[in-house]
């Protein structure tokens, strides 16, 4: 090698490094790609023209979801307001009509031309940092951190988690105003109401679920307009956010009540005005969405979506309980549509609608007002406060709800059915909730206050529903409400009776006849199972009845007896009711 060669390389090795080519390049005013050609005649590399693909589109990291699929994380800015946009992209959809609609809709322009969309495409694959993140359409706990249905992350999560579901009501859960604010105001003015307490312990009770390990229901206010259950459910909702934002109704379609509900998830759903809409639809909504799984539907691409799942503690109102509610229509309750969603009378019984006490206000409707003025002018702040303290001591939290709730159960007596003991396990969140909320200085009230109040509200609503499985009570209500309409009417009485003459009794259900000083109605079993226990299983239905002391077993122990009567030569088997409502006291207050 010659002295020139070497004078070469020296040269060489200070001129500055050649860029790289093919790059993109992120501008002001675009994202670039610069491609380079090769000249024929010097070996040179020359750059092309850069060509522009998009407005600036940044990378930020990568994304995984529950079920595997990729994403590319982007952020940019639309040019119709300037406000900033952050999007999970499925790498599936990269270079497809979807991805481009998707990434136009958000303010970003993108080039129409064919072979620009092709290099975008390869940008949005290959470049941009690789920090990795969960994506996920549900909100609630994840990965250590909590989501709320505006996307926000409260606490630390590992990986960062970025959230993709609805977020119509985002607005709704941003924070305004101060804790302390809230605490001088909302929570001062609820002190010592047990309804208004309540509807805050719902709310703050609402991402314990997963904690305590509890399924998703609901506490439901009822009563005539105006008594203040409006007023209660706002001051639950002011917990989390903008009280009248939270507000979603009960008509609301299936799909649209599963998306609120995944947005949701482990947290407070708040519907208003159970009396809206068809008894039947709402029926069915309650039914799915204390089920907690969306509905099964078809893809596009063939087979099925991946199906909706939720857990959440529902705040609802309205003039009359889901039963009345539902009844009016012609519809009936299922038992566990009851159980899952305990409806509660709106007015304390002091003679101030839905309040026991004015905490220094002239009227019911003072305190109304200054509760909803609070809620507006302070929200939001205390459900985050909340939410990352008990991140913060998740292991303390989830012993202290679990040992709640045991104390709760054993306060009931034996012979509480199953159903009455999961209600009593949500009054029992809901109490320690509170509990926990006003130890971390969050209420300001005293010790205890809060898991009174709620206990007080539960002890109501067993003097209204009653120890026993409630299909068992639905079962006697309608034994109870049949004999009341048809039993002076319906039966033709035994010792009048002949076999001369056919009975001329229209719709007769039997007969009646007093029996060694015991009253007997004898029912057809036809009766029995298409009128008196219709809807019901009907064995199910004669040995509750039969639990009851209404009903009188066969010689053969069956629900139903052999009897000849006077006016039909051979014996045919009836139920025998020897009683026309509940007898036994385990069932009597039911």
């Amino acid at each position: 090698m010659g002295t020139s060669d070497l004078q070469s390389l020296r040269d060489a090795a200070t001129l500055p490094p050649l860029p790289r080519l093919p790059r993109w390049e992120l501008r002001d005013d675009g994202l670039w790609y610069i491609d380079g050609r090769i000249d024929p005649d010097t070996g040179k590399v020359h750059e092309r023209a850069p060509v522009w693909l998009c407005d600036p589109l940044e990378l930020v990291g990568t994304g995984v979801d529950d079920h595997g699929h990729a994403y590319r994380i982007a952020r940019w800015h639309s040019r119709a307001d300037q406000s900033e946009h952050r999007e999970a992209i499925a790498c599936a959809s990269i270079g497809e009509r979807e991805g481009w609609s998707r990434l136009r809709a958000g303010g970003l322009a993108v080039s129409s031309k064919r072979t620009a969309q092709e290099q975008l495409s390869l940008y949005l694959q290959l470049e941009g940092r690789q920090d990795l993140h969960h994506v996920t359409e549900r909100g609630g706990w994840r990965n250590g951190a909590y989501v709320l249905p505006s996307g926000e992350v409260l606490g630390h999560a590992e990986p960062p988690l970025f959230y993709t579901g609805d977020r119509s009501h985002a607005s709704a859960y941003q924070a305004y105003g101060s804790l302390s604010g809230w605490r001088e105001g909302v929570a001062r003015l609820a002190r010592d109401n047990s309804r208004v307490m309540l509807a805050i312990g719902t709310a703050l009770a609402a991402p314990l679920l997963e904690l305590a390990g509890l399924e998703s229901g609901g506490i439901h206010l009822f009563g005539a307009s105006g008594c203040g259950k409006t007023t209660s459910a706002k001051a639950g909702a002011s917990v989390w956010g903008e009280p009248a934002g939270q507000m979603l109704n009960w008509d609301a379609t299936a799909l649209a009540l599963a998306n609120a509900a995944a947005a949701r998830n482990d947290g407070l759903m708040l519907l208003d005005e159970v009396g809206q809409g068809d008894p039947r639809a709402i029926g069915m909504a309650a039914y799915r969405l204390f089920n907690g799984v969306g509905k099964m539907q078809g893809s596009k691409d063939g087979g099925n979506r991946e199906q909706a799942r939720w857990r959440v503690l529902v705040l609802s109102t309205g003039e009359s309980d889901l039963a009345g509610f539902m009844a009016s229509g012609g519809q009936r309750t299922h038992a566990g549509q009851e159980v899952r969603l305990a409806s509660l009378p709106a007015d304390a019984g002091k003679g101030l609608g839905a309040f026991d006490t004015l905490n220094g206000c002239a009227s019911a409707g003072e305190l109304a007002e200054r509760l909803e003025q609070s809620a507006r002018e302070h929200h939001g702040t205390v459900g985050r406060a909340f939410v990352e303290r008990a991140a913060e001591h998740r292991e303390e939290v989830a012993t202290r709800l679990r040992h709640a709730i045991h104390d709760m159960r054993t306060l009931l007596p034996p012979e509480a059915s199953g159903q009455v003991r999961r209600v009593a396990s949500r009054f029992a969140l809901i109490g320690e909730a509170l509990e926990l909320a006003t130890e971390a200085g969050l209420t300001g009230w005293e010790a205890g206050e809060g898991k009174a109040a709620v206990t007080g509200c539960m002890a109501e609503w067993l003097d209204r529903y009653g120890l026993g499985n409630r299909e068992d009570v639905q079962i006697l209500e309608q034994m109870e409400g049949w004999f009341a309409l048809h039993a002076r009417g319906r039966f033709i009485n035994w010792d009048g009776a002949s076999s001369d003459s056919e009975p001329a009794m229209k719709d007769c259900a039997g007969y009646f006849r007093r029996l060694a000083g015991e009253l007997q109605w004898l029912v057809f079993p036809s009766v029995f199972v298409n009128e008196i226990a219709a809807g019901f299983d009907p064995k199910a239905a004669a040995a509750v009845a039969d639990k009851a002391g209404m009903l009188k077993r066969g010689k053969d122990g069956k629900a139903t007896g052999n009897h000849r009567t006077p006016d039909y030569n051979a014996p045919r088997r009836f139920y025998c009711f020897t009683a026309l409502e509940r007898q036994h006291d385990g069932l009597k207050n039911q």
